[in-house]
Protein backbone atom coordinates (compact mmCIF):
# COMPACT_ATOMS: atom_id res chain seq x y z
CA UNK A 1 0.00 0.00 0.00
CA UNK A 2 1.23 3.72 -0.60
CA UNK A 3 0.40 6.16 1.97
CA UNK A 4 0.03 9.86 0.76
CA UNK A 5 0.49 11.96 3.55
CA UNK A 6 -2.40 11.43 5.50
CA UNK A 7 -4.27 9.26 2.92
CA UNK A 8 -4.00 5.79 1.87
CA UNK A 9 -4.58 4.49 -1.27
CA UNK A 10 -5.33 0.62 -1.87
CA UNK A 11 -2.91 0.19 -4.86
CA UNK A 12 0.94 -0.36 -4.38
CA UNK A 13 2.84 2.27 -7.30
CA UNK A 14 6.33 1.36 -7.96
CA UNK A 15 8.34 2.23 -10.68
CA UNK A 16 10.98 0.85 -13.34
CA UNK A 17 13.58 2.26 -15.54
CA UNK A 18 15.13 0.56 -18.76
CA UNK A 19 17.47 0.56 -21.28
CA UNK A 20 21.10 -0.19 -19.78
CA UNK A 21 20.94 2.69 -16.95
CA UNK A 22 20.44 5.10 -20.48
CA UNK A 23 16.68 5.16 -19.37
CA UNK A 24 15.47 5.35 -22.89
CA UNK A 25 12.15 4.43 -21.34
CA UNK A 26 10.60 5.27 -18.08
CA UNK A 27 8.09 3.02 -17.19
CA UNK A 28 5.52 3.53 -13.63
CA UNK A 29 5.21 0.09 -12.53
CA UNK A 30 1.72 -0.54 -10.40
CA UNK A 31 1.42 -3.91 -8.22
CA UNK A 32 -1.73 -4.88 -7.23
CA UNK A 33 -0.30 -6.66 -4.13
CA UNK A 34 1.33 -5.82 -0.61
CA UNK A 35 4.57 -7.67 -1.73
CA UNK A 36 6.90 -5.90 -3.95
CA UNK A 37 8.06 -7.66 -6.14
CA UNK A 38 10.68 -5.78 -8.69
CA UNK A 39 11.47 -6.41 -12.29
CA UNK A 40 14.82 -7.01 -13.28
CA UNK A 41 16.21 -5.98 -16.56
CA UNK A 42 16.27 -9.63 -17.56
CA UNK A 43 12.72 -10.26 -17.11
CA UNK A 44 11.93 -6.92 -18.72
CA UNK A 45 13.87 -8.13 -22.17
CA UNK A 46 11.93 -11.28 -21.73
CA UNK A 47 8.27 -9.10 -21.45
CA UNK A 48 9.03 -6.66 -24.48
CA UNK A 49 10.35 -9.22 -26.94
CA UNK A 50 8.27 -11.56 -26.32
CA UNK A 51 5.00 -12.31 -28.83
CA UNK A 52 2.19 -11.22 -26.61
CA UNK A 53 4.02 -8.01 -25.65
CA UNK A 54 4.61 -5.09 -27.78
CA UNK A 55 5.70 -2.43 -26.05
CA UNK A 56 8.56 -1.77 -27.78
CA UNK A 57 7.04 -1.90 -30.91
CA UNK A 58 4.28 0.89 -29.54
CA UNK A 59 7.43 3.25 -28.39
CA UNK A 60 8.95 2.76 -31.32
CA UNK A 61 5.97 4.50 -33.28
CA UNK A 62 6.00 1.13 -35.48
CA UNK A 63 2.82 0.38 -34.27
CA UNK A 64 0.05 2.69 -34.09
CA UNK A 65 -3.17 0.61 -34.32
CA UNK A 66 -5.03 1.64 -31.46
CA UNK A 67 -2.84 4.83 -30.09
CA UNK A 68 -4.93 8.02 -29.62
CA UNK A 69 -2.85 11.27 -29.41
CA UNK A 70 -3.43 13.00 -26.39
CA UNK A 71 -4.22 16.92 -26.84
CA UNK A 72 -6.10 17.77 -23.54
CA UNK A 73 -8.55 15.96 -21.63
CA UNK A 74 -11.43 15.76 -23.64
CA UNK A 75 -9.50 12.84 -25.74
CA UNK A 76 -9.51 11.69 -22.00
CA UNK A 77 -12.88 12.16 -21.21
CA UNK A 78 -13.96 10.42 -24.66
CA UNK A 79 -12.54 7.36 -23.87
CA UNK A 80 -14.28 7.14 -20.93
CA UNK A 81 -17.79 8.41 -20.75
CA UNK A 82 -18.51 6.92 -17.85
CA UNK A 83 -15.82 8.78 -15.36
CA UNK A 84 -15.71 12.14 -14.29
CA UNK A 85 -12.47 13.94 -14.69
CA UNK A 86 -13.13 17.67 -13.83
CA UNK A 87 -11.09 17.62 -10.21
CA UNK A 88 -8.00 17.13 -12.67
CA UNK A 89 -9.02 18.63 -15.83
CA UNK A 90 -7.14 21.95 -15.26
CA UNK A 91 -4.02 20.56 -14.01
CA UNK A 92 -3.91 17.94 -16.93
CA UNK A 93 -4.69 20.17 -19.62
CA UNK A 94 -1.63 22.85 -18.45
CA UNK A 95 0.84 19.74 -17.85
CA UNK A 96 -0.21 18.42 -21.39
CA UNK A 97 0.06 21.96 -22.87
CA UNK A 98 3.22 22.58 -21.13
CA UNK A 99 4.55 19.29 -22.23
CA UNK A 100 3.93 20.24 -26.32
CA UNK A 101 6.11 23.75 -26.09
CA UNK A 102 8.57 21.41 -24.99
CA UNK A 103 8.11 18.92 -27.74
CA UNK A 104 6.97 16.04 -25.87
CA UNK A 105 3.88 14.20 -27.58
CA UNK A 106 1.99 12.18 -25.29
CA UNK A 107 -0.45 9.12 -26.57
CA UNK A 108 -3.47 6.62 -24.92
CA UNK A 109 -2.01 3.37 -25.45
CA UNK A 110 -4.19 0.12 -26.32
CA UNK A 111 -3.56 -2.35 -23.06
CA UNK A 112 -2.18 -5.20 -25.66
CA UNK A 113 1.06 -2.82 -25.75
CA UNK A 114 1.70 -3.09 -22.19
CA UNK A 115 2.51 -5.85 -20.15
CA UNK A 116 -0.22 -6.00 -17.16
CA UNK A 117 1.49 -4.13 -14.33
CA UNK A 118 2.81 -0.76 -16.26
CA UNK A 119 0.66 2.32 -16.90
CA UNK A 120 2.80 4.58 -18.48
CA UNK A 121 5.73 4.67 -20.76
CA UNK A 122 8.27 7.76 -21.43
CA UNK A 123 10.68 7.30 -24.12
CA UNK A 124 13.80 10.06 -24.01
CA UNK A 125 14.96 8.88 -27.46
CA UNK A 126 11.61 10.24 -28.89
CA UNK A 127 10.65 12.60 -26.00
CA UNK A 128 6.73 11.04 -26.01
CA UNK A 129 5.01 9.03 -23.41
CA UNK A 130 2.18 6.79 -23.34
CA UNK A 131 -0.43 6.13 -20.97
CA UNK A 132 -1.92 2.44 -20.79
CA UNK A 133 -5.57 2.62 -21.49
CA UNK A 134 -6.53 0.01 -19.29
CA UNK A 135 -5.74 2.14 -16.16
CA UNK A 136 -6.57 5.53 -16.82
CA UNK A 137 -10.80 5.40 -16.24
CA UNK A 138 -9.81 7.38 -12.61
CA UNK A 139 -8.73 11.02 -11.96
CA UNK A 140 -6.52 9.07 -9.60
CA UNK A 141 -4.46 6.85 -11.88
CA UNK A 142 -4.06 9.05 -14.66
CA UNK A 143 -3.17 12.41 -12.95
CA UNK A 144 -0.09 10.60 -10.33
CA UNK A 145 0.61 9.23 -13.78
CA UNK A 146 0.82 12.04 -15.89
CA UNK A 147 2.85 13.53 -12.65
CA UNK A 148 5.25 11.04 -12.81
CA UNK A 149 6.05 10.61 -16.13
CA UNK A 150 5.95 14.28 -16.51
CA UNK A 151 8.48 14.25 -13.86
CA UNK A 152 10.66 12.20 -15.86
CA UNK A 153 10.32 14.31 -18.42
CA UNK A 154 11.87 17.67 -16.75
CA UNK A 155 14.82 15.40 -15.67
CA UNK A 156 15.20 14.73 -19.41
CA UNK A 157 14.78 18.17 -20.14
CA UNK A 158 17.26 19.17 -17.47
CA UNK A 159 20.06 17.11 -19.03
CA UNK A 160 19.11 18.63 -22.02
CA UNK A 161 16.17 17.11 -23.89
CA UNK A 162 17.32 15.68 -27.07
CA UNK A 163 19.58 12.84 -25.40
CA UNK A 164 19.06 9.54 -23.38
CA UNK A 165 20.06 10.67 -20.20
CA UNK A 166 18.05 12.30 -16.96
CA UNK A 167 19.28 14.92 -14.47
CA UNK A 168 17.96 15.28 -10.69
CA UNK A 169 16.19 18.20 -10.18
CA UNK A 170 15.97 18.44 -6.29
CA UNK A 171 17.86 18.39 -3.37
CA UNK A 172 17.86 14.77 -1.70
CA UNK A 173 16.83 15.79 1.42
CA UNK A 174 13.66 17.54 -0.25
CA UNK A 175 12.40 14.34 -0.85
CA UNK A 176 11.00 12.77 2.44
CA UNK A 177 12.19 10.11 3.69
CA UNK A 178 9.13 7.68 2.69
CA UNK A 179 9.90 7.97 -0.68
CA UNK A 180 13.49 7.16 -0.45
CA UNK A 181 12.89 4.08 1.52
CA UNK A 182 10.37 2.63 -0.21
CA UNK A 183 12.07 3.15 -4.10
CA UNK A 184 15.22 1.91 -2.08
CA UNK A 185 13.57 -1.37 -1.21
CA UNK A 186 12.06 -1.28 -4.96
CA UNK A 187 15.77 -0.47 -6.68
CA UNK A 188 17.82 -2.63 -4.20
CA UNK A 189 19.70 -4.39 -7.05
CA UNK A 190 19.68 -1.16 -9.13
CA UNK A 191 21.11 1.99 -6.95
CA UNK A 192 21.50 4.28 -9.22
CA UNK A 193 18.06 4.46 -10.52
CA UNK A 194 17.26 5.49 -6.77
CA UNK A 195 17.33 9.32 -6.57
CA UNK A 196 15.41 9.52 -10.11
CA UNK A 197 12.17 7.27 -9.31
CA UNK A 198 12.41 8.76 -5.59
CA UNK A 199 11.69 12.19 -7.01
CA UNK A 200 9.53 11.41 -9.40
CA UNK A 201 7.38 9.22 -7.22
CA UNK A 202 7.39 12.02 -4.69
CA UNK A 203 6.19 14.04 -7.56
CA UNK A 204 3.25 11.82 -8.69
CA UNK A 205 1.84 12.40 -4.90
CA UNK A 206 1.91 16.23 -5.37
CA UNK A 207 -0.24 19.07 -7.26
CA UNK A 208 1.36 21.21 -9.27
CA UNK A 209 4.96 19.69 -8.50
CA UNK A 210 5.39 18.41 -11.93
CA UNK A 211 3.94 21.54 -13.55
CA UNK A 212 6.69 23.66 -11.67
CA UNK A 213 9.32 21.69 -13.21
CA UNK A 214 7.63 21.62 -16.86
CA UNK A 215 7.24 25.13 -16.84
CA UNK A 216 11.08 25.83 -16.05
CA UNK A 217 12.13 23.51 -19.17
CA UNK A 218 9.86 25.19 -21.29
CA UNK A 219 11.47 28.45 -19.80
CA UNK A 220 15.10 27.24 -20.40
CA UNK A 221 14.12 25.87 -23.57
CA UNK A 222 12.73 29.26 -25.13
Amino acid sequence: MVRDGSDLCIAGVFFFCYNNYMKRFILPLFVFASVITPVNTESFNNIINSKFHTLDCMASRRCKDGIKSINDISDITSSYPDSDFDIIADEFNRMLATLKRIGIKVFLGDEKYFPKVYRGVYNTTRNTFYLNKRYMDTPKSLIRTMRHEGWHAAQDCKAGINNNRLKLLLSEYLVPEYYHNLVEEIYYDEPDQIPFESEAYFAAYRKDLTQLALDVCALELR
